[in-house]
């Protein structure tokens, strides 16, 4: 027999967001990595402006802007992929919560209609009883 299909659809979705956290976690270590990038750029034009020659240091300089650019480009990809990564997420998430949602609103309605069997049999079983003389 199969089973429940709102529990297969809640592991899914838990699956889903699990997977979700992990992708998210990767992103924040490429835009940690990307933003260190941007750091040792940066950080090497001044090295290099300290004590280069003159004519060293030109040849030297459009590589290093070069870099520092291509740094920074690949901070923003970073910063793109994480944050779709973390909407990823949030529908993640998001689906979770309605699916609880639509368990707890069936979970009730069976429980309204179990009530209601009970109340139903107790109403047919007072009306087959003999009625007791006065």
């Amino acid at each position: 027999m199969a089973g429940d299909p709102l529990r297969s659809l809640a592991r899914l979705r838990r699956l889903e967001t699990t997977e979700a956290k992990r992708r998210l976690g990767e992103a924040f270590g490429r835009l940690a990595a990307a933003d260190q990038r941007v750091v040792e750029a940066a950080a090497a034009l001044v090295r290099e402006t300290a004590g280069a020659a003159p004519d060293d240091y030109a040849t030297w300089l459009r590589r290093g802007l070069a870099e520092r650019d291509r740094a920074a480009l690949a901070r923003g990809l970073a910063q793109s992929g994480t944050a779709a990564a973390q909407d990823l997420l949030a529908e993640a998430r998001a689906a979770e919560r309605g699916l609880e949602t639509l368990r707890q609103a069936r979970a009730k309605l069976a429980a309204r209609l179990a009530l209601r069997q009970a109340q139903a049999a107790l109403d047919e079983a007072a009306s087959r009883r003999p009625a007791r003389p006065a």
